[in-house]
Parts: C-alpha cells; sequence; structure tokens
C-alpha cells in the first residue's frame, strides 16, 4: 500500500505559519520555500508515479483582523491510481485562512475510504486547546 508522506505537508504548516508571522500574509507555496515531492512541472504542482501535488493559490493574501477567506486548495495530492479502497483522483486538500490572529487550516478527504491511508491527516495543522 502506498500512501503521500505526511511529513511533506506538516513541513508546508510549518513554512506557512512563518511566512504569516514575518510577512503578515498567506504566501504561494513558491514564496515560503516549499517544494513538494515528485518532478516540477510547474510553480505549484509536482507529480510522483501515485500523486500529484498541487498549490492553488497563485498570489499571497494578506491576513485579516476580520472576514478572512479561506484559500482552498491551497495543498492538494490527487491519486494518480486506486490504492486499496481509495478511488483514483481521490483528493487530500487543504483549505488555509489567514487571519491576524492565526493561521489555521481545513483539511478534508474527497472519499472517507482514503482515511485509513492517512489517519492523521486531520489533524495536522490544528492546534491544541488550551487550558
Amino acid at each position: 500500500m502506498k500512501s503521500f508522506s505526511l511529513i511533506f505537508l506538516r513541513f508546508y504548516v510549518k513554512l506557512q505559519d512563518a511566512y504569516a508571522a514575518e510577512s503578515n500574509k498567506l504566501g504561494t507555496w513558491a514564496l515560503i520555500g516549499y517544494t513538494a515531492p515528485g518532478t516540477k512541472k510547474t510553480a505549484n504542482e509536482f507529480s510522483s508515479t501515485v500523486f500529484k501535488y498541487t498549490g492553488g493559490m497563485s498570489d499571497a493574501v494578506e491576513l485579516k483582523a476580520e472576514g478572512a477567506e479561506a484559500q482552498t486548495g491551497a495543498w492538494v495530492a490527487e491519486a494518480l491510481t486506486a490504492l486499496n479502497d481509495c478511488p483514483e483522483k481521490a483528493t487530500w486538500s487543504i483549505a488555509v485562512t489567514g487571519a491576524t490572529t492565526g493561521v489555521t487550516y481545513a483539511n478534508t478527504y474527497s472519499s472517507d475510504d482514503c482515511k485509513p491511508l492517512t489517519p492523521n491527516f486531520e489533524n495536522i495543522g490544528t492546534k491544541a486547546a488550551k487550558e
């Protein structure tokens, strides 16, 4: 069974958080210095034999105190082949929202059949509740 390495996604989150803290903006993959696994096709697309990785942001986005909009597809992995019960073309995607109070991430699967491949995907980028 193959699955993408969640370490590359954790790098994306750490780089995006650092870029936001330094620039007060969300950044594209190139701006934050992120490189996905596989062969580079374009500035925001990389591909391996099993996955295609894309970043949907085309420009930096200012952090907002109110009304920050989610940047959907900021990080997407698409299966190029079926993986056990996970269908071909299934996606793992992240929407990132940049507020002046912090950056948040919404992680989604296109198919629940893909959850067993990456059970911790939903937790990446989430902050533990403070007591």
